[in-house]
């Protein structure tokens, strides 16, 4: 045994840690290269354990309903009908769909297209040929050290989806991933991965959507992992819908080489507690990240986005902005970081949060961060946190509009700067639906989101 783990054999497991050790235990592994990363995430996982708010990055996030449960990592499912899914997805979105029902893919519920230069693996595949293209991205991109969920993701690797572009080509159709959450007795932790390798000035447009059936209590803890070869461009989307229930813990990791690219979308609107940690290198000179971000929380919600991006090279660019929505009880936490390293010279970092607080109970805890090492910079960052605007209010009282319709075309206007920079028309409606569509006279809203202005 480890020191590590010797260190994690020592402490009282709660009840969810109890229930992942025994299914670690339960579980036979061999000798290949995937069993070697389940051993080191397990390993990684038992030193730490569930991070507790005495950890500074999760000092305003208490996972207290989380560690109370007993998680199953597999078992049997009910397979929703075709039409249940089709329902769910995101309507218009055309291109290859790949389904997944507590993290397990579903090729029956699937629907591939031959896309020139798109190469798309399961998991199980990748490894029965030796990870291919995944071996230098897997488990090697997020680390396991530093992320405690992805430590327990990498621990019990089983189902994901490796994708490959091939150099120079584009992809023509965006490339949809949904997870569905399902019963399935006890709680179910489903622990989906995502490979990317973007080859050099390929483009890639990826969509990642999570939902579920009937409020399961389910955790889903899904990781990504991409690497942007030179001159790539990767435009990412990841909308969060999960049931009232349920518990979603996302990581989104990348490293981008010379003039790659990526542009992230990411809108949190559903589960009890979610928590979403994106770590981007920009490890070449040209490299350029954008990072898009909407949350919204009612109820007693709790919802969690952490950001850190690594300037390591001159002449790189980081762009950020959040914003988010808080209602009756609901809880955020923000907290972006980027650092600058020494002797990246030359670049541009900004990063912006704006929040809405529509209630006296309603509470946001904001920390942008900027930790420069260079002299030959163009930083800013700034947070925000008020309620809606009086002038505005009257405004539109006064024009005979009702107090309700006002105060939800005021907060449809603050969600509307992020849901403009979305270049995926689908995605923008289904957030529009989501924000506006509870309106009692939406058809106030004249013009689509993201139109001529």
């Amino acid at each position: 045994m480890t020191m590590a783990a010797q260190r994690g054999s020592d402490r009282k497991l709660s009840r969810a840690e109890a229930s992942f050790h025994d299914a670690w235990r339960a579980t036979e592994r061999g000798t290949d290269p995937i069993s070697n990363l389940q051993r080191a995430g397990f390993a990684e996982f038992e030193a730490s354990g569930l991070p507790s708010t005495r950890v500074e990055s999760w000092k305003y996030t208490a996972l207290r309903t989380l560690s109370r449960r007993a998680f199953r990592v597999s078992g049997p499912v009910g397979a929703p009908t075709a039409e249940i899914v089709e329902g769910m997805a995101i309507e218009g979105l055309e291109g290859p769909r790949l389904v997944f029902l507590n993290g397990r893919l579903q090729q029956a519920l699937s629907g591939s297209e031959d896309l020139d230069g798109l190469g798309i693996y399961s998991l199980s595949d990748a490894v029965s040929d030796g990870l291919g293209a995944a071996a230098e991205i897997l488990g090697q991109i997020a680390d396991p050290a530093a992320h405690p969920f992805a430590a327990l993701n990498q621990a019990f690797l089983e189902d994901g989806v490796v994708i490959t572009v091939a150099p120079g080509k584009t992809i023509a159709k965006p490339l949809y991933l949904l997870f569905i959450s399902c019963p399935g007795g006890d709680p179910i932790a489903a622990q989906p991965r995502i490979v990317v390798d973007a080859g050099a000035q390929s483009h890639l447009c990826l969509v990642e959507h999570y939902t579920g059936i009937d409020e399961p209590d389910n955790l889903t803890n899904a990781v990504t992992e991409i690497r942007g070869g030179a001159g790539s461009r990767v435009e990412h989307y990841r909308l969060q819908e999960e049931p009232a229930q349920a518990f979603h813990i996302g990581g989104l990791h990348a490293r981008l080489q010379r003039d790659a690219s990526l542009d992230s979308h990411n809108i949190q609107v559903g589960a009890a507690l979610a928590r979403l940690d994106i770590g981007v290198s920009l490890e070449e000179p040209g490299a350029e990240l954008r990072l898009n971000g909407l949350y919204t929380v009612d109820g007693k919600r709790h919802v969690d986005n952490h950001t850190r991006v690594d300037h390591l090279a001159p002449e790189t660019r980081s762009d950020e902005l959040y914003r988010g929505i808080v209602d009756d009880r609901g809880r955020a936490v923000f907290n972006g970081k980027a650092v600058v390293h020494k002797d990246a010279q030359r670049i541009d970092a900004h990063q912006s949060n704006k929040n809405l607080l529509l209630s006296q109970q309603a509470e946001v805890d904001t920390k942008p961060e900027l930790e420069i090492y260079a002299d030959d910079v163009k930083c800013s960052h700034g947070a925000t946190v008020g309620q809606l605007d009086k002038n505005a209010l009257f405004y539109l009282l006064s024009r005979g509009i009702g107090e309700e319709v006002a105060r939800k075309l005021l907060t449809y206007a603050f969600a509307e700067v992020v849901a403009a920079r979305m270049p995926l028309e689908v995605v923008r409606r289904r957030l529009e639906k989501r924000i506006a569509g509870t309106l009692p006279e939406s058809d106030l809203i004249r013009e689509p989101v993201g139109g001529d202005r």
